[in-house]
């Protein structure tokens, strides 16, 4: 796997075997109400859809999902996409960030950071010049890493709920 010795922090592309952690990953990301607003519960449908998704995201290119690992141990991941399937013409080559995500005893250690740089190199030497993210505005730590790194507010996005969530199936 080509960890690094005494807790050093390797930042590779994704491997197959990597794939069940993450889907654990997202799971506690989605269940995690300041991060995800509980809006795509983790239920065996959602992993599934999500384990596809991230599948095609690697197969187009392996540097779109980044894992954090130390000590044997994977700690994180940034998962983003080239978008190719714009509706209308622009003169950017977009790149949209979908998921970060560090695992807890191992966050505030720049982790974060690490990933989301390497991702912003992958996408550079892709051709992209524009990088979008969302963050709930209930999860400060992520608002306040993406300011860090350069990141700008550039819209915002409204909520409405007509009526409660549909239950799952």
């Amino acid at each position: 796997m080509g960890t690094r010795e005494n807790g050093e922090v390797e930042i590779r592309p994704m491997e197959l075997g990597d794939l069940e952690a993450l889907v654990g990953f997202w799971a506690d990301m989605s269940g995690d109400p300041r991060v995800s607003g509980l809006f795509y519960p983790p239920t065996e449908e959602n992993k599934a859809r999500w384990r596809s998704w991230v599948l095609k995201v690697h197969e187009e290119d392996e540097d779109q999902v980044l894992v954090a690992e130390a000590d044997g141990l994977l700690v994180g991941f940034i998962l983003f996409r080239i978008r190719t399937d714009m509706p209308l013409w622009t003169p950017h080559r977009v790149a949209i960030i979908y998921d970060l995500y560090v695992r807890p005893g191992w966050r505030r250690k720049g982790i974060a950071t690490k990933l989301v740089l390497r991702a912003l190199e992958a996408m550079g030497r892709r051709g992209v010049d524009h990088v979008r993210v969302t963050a709930l505005a209930s999860n400060e730590p992520a608002i306040r890493l993406y300011r860090k790194l350069g990141f700008r507010e550039y819209g915002i996005t409204f909520s409405k709920e007509l009526r409660g969530p549909a239950q799952p199936r």
